[in-house]
């Protein structure tokens, strides 16, 4: 009789991390933009990167992967926020 083995647990890659980081970043900012940039409160998204923000903040990691263009807009639009997240976590902006 064979015993039953459990599949191998996938190998965390580099690209995956950072994807996984780019959507923290964007549900951070996206959390702090109720308002979907109508006020100018210095919080959030900018009007133009609004909506396609907060769409972006929604995904999972392995949806991204999966798509590479989606990938790339993630990971840029992330490192344009950064900065904003950080400081949101930090307890800078509330």
């Amino acid at each position: 009789m064979r015993r039953f083995r459990p599949p191998p647990k996938p190998v965390p890659d580099a690209r995956g991390q950072k994807v996984k980081e780019a959507l923290i970043v964007l549900a951070t900012v996206a959390a702090e933009d109720a308002d979907y940039a109508k006020a100018q409160n210095g919080v959030g998204f900018s009007r133009p990167d609004s909506a396609k923000g907060h769409s972006l903040a929604q995904l999972s990691v392995r949806s991204v992967l999966q798509d590479e263009s989606c990938c790339a807009e993630v990971l840029k639009m992330a490192a344009r926020y950064r900065r904003q997240a950080s400081r949101i976590a930090q307890g800078d902006l509330l």
